[in-house]
């Protein structure tokens, strides 16, 4: 968190330094500024000024409602503008950067920012922290969305893709959570078929929601890429399910695409059939898919190992 002091006001604000500390209507504030300006509507400068006058509950006056406004100012407005510009240097934190000095989103949050969310009179409810309450099935339709809309720049599957992932609750839940069946997800259960009436109904909301549930998302790849999971005793780097050539030791190596790892675990039927399958946790499905390729990395090695000694 970033501390803001005005003494001459006896203002002292604390604005967010990344994502990962937003508040929910911080995080889609800041989501929809940040859609605006990947999508060139917006310069850095302009995104950064709008985004701390958005944490600090600040409001912008007229004249600097469109930054490039020719309009005057008053001397108070233009103090407050010039004080909001510096402030906005703060707005950097919330992006790194690589070696092409371009500017990457910082996503190290597996949290669930708007664990809710409510256009008009009906409540929607998205996927728990780390998506823990997320089958199979409904992680694989979003996963290929997701993957096609970085492929093509296809905004209007964003519609779709928060579909999938937030839905109503199911009903009587509160006498559901008593019973021994209950599978722990308040969401009714994953339908394809029902995918399209809320991807409508998606169509009329704030992008700041839309372009949030895809940034979290993407946060959720990026760890299951890169983190160790603690699993009983045992720790997990599934990073070996995504990437690799099996050339490396198996601490190290990332392994087979999720492509191909989720159509070998289809055919082998260790969950059932497809519909099974598709039912399956999530977090079930992954430790499978890391035994399977541990094992076969495991097993190039040896036969490595024996081909070199002989």
């Amino acid at each position: 968190m970033h501390t803001v002091s005005i003494p001459e006001h006896n203002i002292e604000k604390f604005i967010p330094a990344d994502l990962s500390e937003c508040d929910s209507q911080q995080y889609m504030d800041m989501a929809g500024l940040i859609f605006l300006h990947q999508t060139a509507q917006m310069t850095y400068e302009e995104f950064r000024v709008h985004a701390i006058y958005k944490l600090m509950n600040m409001k912008a006056s007229e004249s600097k409602g469109n930054l490039n406004s020719n309009k005057k100012l008053t001397e108070e407005e233009e103090n407050k503008y010039a004080n909001a510009y510096r402030l906005s240097e703060l707005i950097d934190t919330f992006f790194d950067e690589n070696e092409e000095h371009q500017k990457i989103i910082k996503q190290n949050f597996i949290h669930n920012p708007i664990p809710t969310f409510k256009p008009l009179l009906t409540t929607y409810y998205g996927p728990e922290n780390l998506l823990s309450n997320m089958k199979f099935g409904e992680y694989t339709d979003a996963l290929r969305l997701f993957n096609q809309i970085n492929a093509t720049g296809q905004m209007e599957l964003l519609f779709p893709f928060v579909a999938i992932l937030y839905r109503k609750k199911k009903s009587f839940i509160f006498f559901r959570k008593w019973l021994n069946k209950y599978n722990g997800d308040s969401r009714l259960s994953y339908n394809q078929a029902s995918v399209d009436a809320r991807a409508k109904v998606f169509e009329n909301v704030p992008i700041g929601f839309i372009y949030g549930v895809y940034l979290l998302f993407g946060s959720f790849q990026k760890f299951l890429a890169t983190a160790e999971i603690q699993w009983g005793s045992s720790s997990l780097n599934f990073s070996i399910i995504f990437n690799g050539d099996g050339n490396d030791e198996p601490e190290t190596i990332p392994g087979l695409g999720m492509d191909s790892v989720m159509f070998a675990i289809s055919e082998s039927n260790v969950f059932g059939n497809k519909k099974q399958l598709n039912d399956t946790p999530l977090i079930e499905v992954l430790i499978r898919m890391y035994d399977i390729r541990k094992r076969d990395l495991e097993l190039k090695k040896q036969q490595n190992d024996k081909g070199k000694s002989t």
